[in-house]
């Protein structure tokens, strides 16, 4: 075969700090070609390297041929190199996507730069059929599509060019289960279709296992091992790949006190209604996001609420903890009754939530100190020598050190944010934590770490958890009881040994049908 990337000695540095340091390896015509490694192994600058799109303050050294010649030097030749013949899908297609825009003109913009002489209004139509989406889907903007849609809309953008190469930077890090699978049989059959060669980037090796041909394995910016897929996730040669391998498997944790059957928390008929505004939306019936639920979460208990993006989930945990208020139904915890945000401030240091995205939900400006000690303001009558004693405590909790207080959250990892993220959640001593998923945005062998965080802080606190999230092995590994939610609605619920093994609902065998192999040796 030919190669279509060349490198040779690729050094990428930021001051005196080598980001990447001697990697060489080569991407043939027509192959899927996978790179894994942990956050800041530079799997997403070796992307950006071949793309021409490094940072300016980047320093770059040895050499990148594309099809046999070196990269063009002058920005204008790269960027036509770029749009004609290099297509890119980003991680996260809400900010890649102009929220100003259509989603048809920016394909058709994509089209345009590409070829000039192009009928981009011509060709729109097929594209959309061609990554699944329908020709209604092209007059709406980015909020009005789901993430599987807009995830969709990036593929089309990145084929609008008919690219040689594709290169897919952890396209489905944040999709449910069920459209992650999807989108990778897309680009499976894409590339398939057109020969097209597919350089697929991601810290999810099953989903490097399930799509690529070959992988490279990067750690700190140096090549550590590569070769064929199967050979090197079956049976890798290094500690790191074989540390990595082992840290998909999710290891079930060992329940130290069975939860108490009296319910801490009680949901009776929830219902959560968006009424679109304006004169656009005048008679729309309003999106019921939250349909009629009504549950119960024992003392001690962890409860998994799963199912697919939108069905749901985050809206109702965002009710529980008094951040959003129900339509109708009414909620119970310990005794107090409360609707959502009309929650008693004596009861709201009680209920906590760990959010989604562990560098988000961080205000920059605000060192750890002050970040961790804003929930303490739920308890005006704490001392100042108590205050800082509950800072301690939260902080060495989750394994890190008093000192780090003095930091702002930019100077932190992405394990150590969801730690700290964890750490802000505990310090008002809650007794329910919501944990809307707590895993997510976080490396394999983080992942593993975080668990295990959360087990040991259940057992030492006694605390009840409400786990929301579309990681099964997670929930599998973590959860006494999983209710599955469908468009608002509990549509299943069980142990997740019975669950998983015995689905019985639809939507639960498409969750179970849609889960990526594991990888056996």
């Amino acid at each position: 075969m030919t190669a279509l990337v060349e490198i040779d000695d690729l050094a990428v540095s930021f001051g005196a700090r080598p980001a990447i340091e001697g990697l060489t390896l080569a991407i043939e015509k027509g192959e899927r070609f996978g790179i894994i490694g942990e956050s800041g192994s530079g799997k997403s600058l070796t992307a950006l390297a071949i793309a021409g799109l490094l940072p300016e303050t980047a320093r770059m050294s040895g050499r990148i041929r594309f099809d046999g010649a070196p990269l063009p030097q002058d920005e204008r030749e790269m960027a036509r190199l770029r749009g004609k013949r290099i297509g890119m899908v980003f991680q996260e297609p809400m900010t890649a996507l102009n929220p100003l825009m259509r989603v048809g003109e920016q394909i058709e913009e994509a089209m345009r730069l590409a070829d000039e002489a192009a009928a981009p209004l011509a060709d729109l139509p097929a594209l959309l059929q061609e990554v699944g989406l329908e020709p209604r889907h092209a007059g709406r903007y980015p909020h009005q599509l789901s993430g599987g849609q807009r995830q969709r809309v990036m593929i089309a953008m990145a084929l609008a060019s008919r690219p040689e190469l594709m290169i897919a930077d952890e396209p489905t890090s944040a999709l449910d289960v069920i459209t992650q699978r999807l989108v990778l049989d897309l680009i499976g059959e894409i590339c398939q279709r057109r020969r097209m060669t597919l350089l697929f980037i991601s810290h999810d090796i099953r989903a490097v296992a399930a799509l690529c041909e070959r992988v490279a394995v990067l750690h700190r910016g140096t090549l550590v091992e590569l070769g064929p897929v199967h050979t090197v996730l079956t049976r890798p040669n290094q500690a790191y790949t074989q540390k990595l391998v082992a840290a998909t498997q999710v290891t079930p944790r060992q329940r130290v006190a069975a939860p108490k059957p009296e319910p801490l928390l009680t949901v009776t008929h929830l219902t959560r209604a968006f009424k679109g505004r304006g004169l656009l939306h005048w008679g729309e019936k309003p999106l019921l996001a939250v349909n009629d639920v009504s549950l119960s979460i024992g003392v001690g208990e962890c409860l998994a609420l799963v199912g697919p993006s939108g069905c749901g989930k985050t809206t109702l945990g965002r009710m529980i903890v008094g951040l959003d208020s129900a339509s109708a139904g009414e909620m119970d915890f310990a005794g107090t009754p409360y609707r959502g945000a009309d929650l008693p401030a004596a009861r709201r240091a009680d209920l906590s939530l760990v959010f989604q995205d562990p560098f988000g939900s961080f205000n920059p400006r605000l060192t750890v100190a002050q970040s961790l000690g804003e929930p303490l303001r739920l308890l005006p009558r704490l001392a100042p020598l108590e205050r800082q004693t509950r800072l301690e405590e939260a902080i060495t909790s989750v394994g890190l050190e008093t000192a780090m207080l003095a930091r702002y959250p930019h100077e932190f990892s992405g394990g150590q944010r969801q730690r700290l993220a964890i750490a802000r959640a505990m310090v008002t001593r809650p007794r329910l934590v919501v944990l809307d998923e707590p895993v997510s945005a976080l490396d394999v062998s983080v992942r593993g770490d975080v668990l295990d965080l959360l087990a040991r802080l259940q057992a030492d606190h006694a605390l009840t958890y409400l786990i929301v999230s579309h990681d099964l092995d997670m929930v599998a590994a973590m959860a006494d009881r999983v209710l599955v939610m469908e468009a608002g609605r509990i549509v299943e619920e069980g142990t997740p040994t019975a669950l998983f093994a015995r689905p019985r609902h639809r939507l639960t065998q498409e969750l179970m049908a849609a889960r990526l192999p594991d990888i056996v040796g």
